[in-house]
């Protein structure tokens, strides 16, 4: 095999959360991310050469971003261990399979939800992601020998690109998991500015390589939108953002990358929902769902933006069509978070004032024993819909349910202004 053929790593959405919004010492968003691997170093094809009619390493990185894209996470386990163990010399098997632990968790406490970081709002929830500590012990285990072979690599080829690309996608990771999974900002912080380094050394070399765009580019525009105090701090520490610049670095992933594509493309949906460009957010989820059906997150994430587009009778369409689905088995919609469809299904119908249909939505929701962040949220938006049906006594119940659950600091705050002021009138913009 070819050392100039590039092996993708998948799309990690959460990992450059990291990247723009831990500097200054403080992570104060989650974006999304996707980080590529490098190609295979020189000597890989002879050192691992498959034997005849065995999968080539292309197919298998082919399977695996399949696999993990669409949440078959044992599946894309076994195809990254593979890789790993015919491959020995190579960072792509441990690499992955680490990714596969940190997508995972994260998915599984809303991580991966773009529109629940428009605002910043997961960082202000009660609960992170619960890592094993075999999780924990297998991850840090698999991204250190990652590591290791990479620097092993580049000591017999230190121009090597892909290989220093690789580097510092690993690093990426790492900051990930310091961040998202064990909010140690500190740790994370350190992680990522080395990871955003190595990947403009990469660009110095060769401003070809669109893959190392993506990194940087989420950093330039982290650090941009960073509230003004912590953008001071950030200059003090010798961070300067753009955001014009991150918005196209990133785009530039999306569209020439040749291992970070799919993630890049993620974390251009986030970030156009953020600027409030929700066509072009619309237009890059709907690609990640006709590659990735399986994956539930994508199929919320374009109602939720439907939503927020106010095409109120697209979105109840898709919603109700989630449901079917999810009740058929279909895919992996059954690891979507219990009670987040009815709860976009609600919001399509309480933003377009048909408040019974709503509350049944919601209550439905309710049904489904959410974790607490999302009964918090349910319960704030059927106390949405109870104000707008007049229903003012039952409408309190509910934001006083969100202010017991104690799982969401920002919503306790708009419940405590809407005990004092019906809602819509009585809710700040937002």
């Amino acid at each position: 095999m070819s050392a100039s053929r590039p092996l993708s790593t998948p799309a990690i959405p959460g990992i450059v959360a990291a990247l723009g919004l831990a500097v200054g010492l403080l992570a104060v968003g989650l974006l999304a991310v996707g980080l590529a691997a490098g190609g295979v170093p020189a000597g890989a094809a002879q050192s691992g050469a498959p034997s005849p009619g065995a999968p080539s390493p292309v197919g298998l990185d082919r399977e695996g971003v399949q696999f993990l894209f669409d949440y078959d996470f044992e599946d894309a386990d076994r195809v990254y261990r593979e890789f790993s163990e015919r491959f020995p010399d190579h960072p792509f098997g441990p690499y992955n399979r680490a990714a596969v632990i940190w997508t995972r968790l994260a998915q599984q406490s809303g991580g991966m939800r773009g529109s629940s970081h428009q605002g910043d709002r997961y960082w202000t929830q009660s609960r992170k992601p619960e890592a094993s500590p075999e999780d924990a012990a297998r991850f840090r285990e698999l991204a250190d020998e990652a590591l290791a072979r990479a620097e092993r690599a580049l000591e017999q080829d230190p121009t090597n690109l892909d290989l220093l690309y690789y580097r510092g996608a690993t690093e990426a990771l790492q900051s990930g998991w310091e961040i998202v999974i064990e909010r140690s900002y500190l740790a994370g912080a350190r992680l990522v500015r080395r990871a955003v380094g190595r990947h403009r050394a990469v660009l110095e070399a060769d401003p070809g390589f669109a893959d190392a765009y993506v990194v940087p580019g989420a950093w330039d525009y982290g650090v941009a939108t960073l509230p003004r105090a912590l953008r001071v701090l950030a200059f003090l520490f010798g961070a300067r953002g753009d955001r014009d610049r991150g918005l196209d670095w990133v785009a530039k992933t999306s569209r020439e990358g040749r291992r970070a594509r799919w993630g890049a493309l993620w974390t251009l949906a986030v970030l156009r929902q953020r600027e409030k460009q929700f066509d072009q957010a619309l237009a890059a989820i709907r690609t990640l769902r006709r590659r990735f059906p399986k994956n539930p997150d994508y199929a919320l994430e374009e109602i939720a933006v439907l939503v927020a587009q106010r095409d109120f009778a697209t979105a109840r369409e898709e919603a109700e069509g989630f449901l079917e689905r999810r009740e058929a088995a279909f895919g992996n919609y059954h690891l979507a978070a219990a009670g987040l469809p009815e709860l976009r299904l609600g919001e399509a119908f309480l933003f377009d004032e048909q408040w019974e249909s709503a509350d049944a939505a919601f209550t439905r929701g309710l049904a489904a024993e959410p974790v607490s962040e999302m009964r918090a949220l349910l319960h704030f938006r059927r106390g949405n819909a109870r104000d707008g049906m007049g229903r003012r006594r039952a409408a309190l119940g509910d934001y006083v349910r969100v202010l017991q659950a104690e799982a969401d600091e920002v919503l306790e705050d708009l419940a405590e202004e809407l005990r004092r002021r019906p809602w819509p009138d009585g809710a700040p913009v937002g």
